[in-house]
């Protein structure tokens, strides 16, 4: 069987989603009479394409060309008259606009499901009710009942960086391997952003107990302001070893250092889904998200969580102007899991 996944425009929502691809592979009753496993194609945005390039289970990827928010009917009805000849036989809509299901219907995928929203419940079929905001299950399960499957059905994400896309990765970058890597941007806002000088603090801390080692901050160019701001804060004693990239990789360079970090210390954000799914250790600090909606999916990570009293707020900006989610988790609390006592080369 043919399946078409349309993939979400998030990097991390992108990366969650592949638990329910690994179910739909392994999924007998979607398997051809041979006992082959259906064949999955994923139809994405260029900036979440890479994720699913990286997913064993994905036969292919195809790049959409629309503008991001924009109709573009036309060209979306050429897009799916296009994917017609493939033969697809259902079509999983993972984000939630109307738009996102227009192209498996001018497709003439007969089984096409999603969530209910935008009218688009019209050209779903089944369709499944979506839950509220407050009753939302954690992404993992939230993807993983389009295919009907239960969070026992589910294993987690898993991606796999060939090894000569990291050995490239480090060349480009005259990087070995084993250095701390630290996404520490955040693109929903900077509630979810650690403030720059706990980030220094613990890079410095981190540095002083391996002496031969580098810290690589890694990015969009949205990201290097900060991302240079948290460099002059490091100890003085240290920052020449402290290495900014933020805007300089691609994706799929960023990925090929990420499998080749020692641990990443990161926010809640993509990079610290791919990191999961890599198999990486993780150090995820929250502030205004939940770690029980979008945790790292990786039996290796941390997780740094306040949970006060006005946590998760999920806005962008702290709404009482205090940001005590992120200021009062003090870099010690990070540091001591990063580098535990006795720790250090």
């Amino acid at each position: 069987m043919k399946i078409l996944v349309v993939a979400p425009n998030w990097i991390g929502d992108a990366v969650m989603s592949l638990s329910l691809l690994q179910a739909l592979h392994r999924d007998d009753r979607l398997a051809s009479a041979g006992g082959e496993p259906c064949e999955i194609h994923v139809l994405a945005p260029p900036v979440t394409a890479p994720v699913y390039r990286c997913s064993p289970v994905v036969k292919a990827v195809h790049v959409e060309p629309f503008k991001h928010g924009e109709l573009q009917l036309t060209l979306r009805r050429k897009v799916g008259q296009a994917l017609r000849a493939k033969g697809f036989k259902r079509a999983y809509i993972l984000p939630n606009s109307l738009k996102s299901a227009l192209v498996p219907w001018f497709a003439d995928i007969a089984w096409r499901t999603g969530y209910s929203g935008e009218l688009r419940s019209l050209i779903l079929t089944p369709v499944l009710p979506k839950p509220s905001k407050y009753a939302k299950p954690p992404m993992l399960e939230w993807y993983g009942a389009l295919g009907g499957y239960t969070a026992a059905d589910l294993e987690y994400p898993r991606m796999q960086v060939e090894g000569d896309v990291g050995a490239k990765a480090l060349r480009d970058f005259d990087l070995n391997g084993g250095f701390l890597a630290v996404a520490p941007g955040a693109e929903y806002g900077p509630a979810k952003r650690w403030p720059a000088e706990h980030v220094a603090a613990t890079v410095s801390g981190w540095l002083a107990a391996h002496p031969a080692r580098v810290a690589v901050l890694l990015g969009g160019p949205q990201d290097l302001e900060f991302a240079q701001s948290i460099e002059q804060k490091v100890d003085p004693e240290h920052r020449q070893r402290v290495r900014v990239l933020c805007g300089q990789t691609s994706l799929e360079q960023a990925f090929g250092l990420i499998a080749s970090a020692t641990a990443l210390l990161t926010n809640d954000s993509g990079l610290m889904h791919v990191a999961a799914a890599l198999d990486v250790k993780v150090h995820a600090v929250f502030g205004s998200s939940s770690p029980h909606h979008t945790p790292p999916l990786n039996t290796n990570a941390s997780v740094y969580y306040l949970a006060l009293s006005c946590s998760p707020c999920y806005q962008r900006t702290c709404p009482l102007g205090h940001l005590d989610c992120l200021n009062q988790l003090k870099p010690k609390l990070v540091l001591d899991q990063l580098v535990p006592p006795g720790q250090g080369v």
